[in-house]
């Protein structure tokens, strides 16, 4: 799990944060909403304290921890392989053994860009249409299988007139 809160329960947390932003718009940048994306940004974030004592600290960490775990979770991972002769040195790049054959390989992580604050708004509101959607799918479904199953208990009209 790479955050502690999902959407629902971030989303008051950046609203505090917008509000105290309001306030003092000037803040932005001591806060690091816009980056500097650095080795102090990333230590704030090593924080993984639960309660929340009220303060707009707690909010932004919170915050920013979310963006961060965004990010990890749509970035991509890409590996290739090459195969290489058994006998060839290969001290330029690792290499993977198997029963046959050996292959030399690299890892590639792309899309690390954080997340951009003002997407949380987007991303609470698309939450919201999916957990919607799929409750009137599941209730449609649960409607349609009940109706087929007591369907034999409630005979139709027309056989109380017969």
């Amino acid at each position: 799990m790479l955050d502690l809160l999902d959407i629902e329960g971030l989303y008051p947390l950046y609203n505090r944060v917008e509000r105290y932003l309001e306030e003092f718009p000037e803040e932005r940048k001591t806060l690091q909403i816009d980056g500097p994306y650095d080795e102090a940004f990333y230590q704030k974030l090593l924080d993984l304290s639960t309660e929340d004592d009220g303060t707009v600290a707690f909010a932004l960490t919170k915050v920013q921890q979310y963006r961060v775990a965004m990010t990890a979770k749509d970035c991509s991972i890409m590996i290739a392989l090459s195969p290489c002769l058994q006998d060839a040195s290969s001290d330029q790049r690792p290499v993977v053994p198997s029963s046959r054959s050996r292959f030399a390989f690299s890892v590639s992580v792309l899309d690390l860009d954080l997340k951009p604050y003002e997407s949380i708004p987007h991303q609470y509101k698309l939450d919201g249409k999916i957990v919607n959607y799929y409750s009137k799918t599941v209730r449609a479904k649960d409607n349609a299988v009940m109706s087929t199953r007591f369907k034999h208990l409630h005979p139709p009209r027309s056989q109380f007139w017969n």
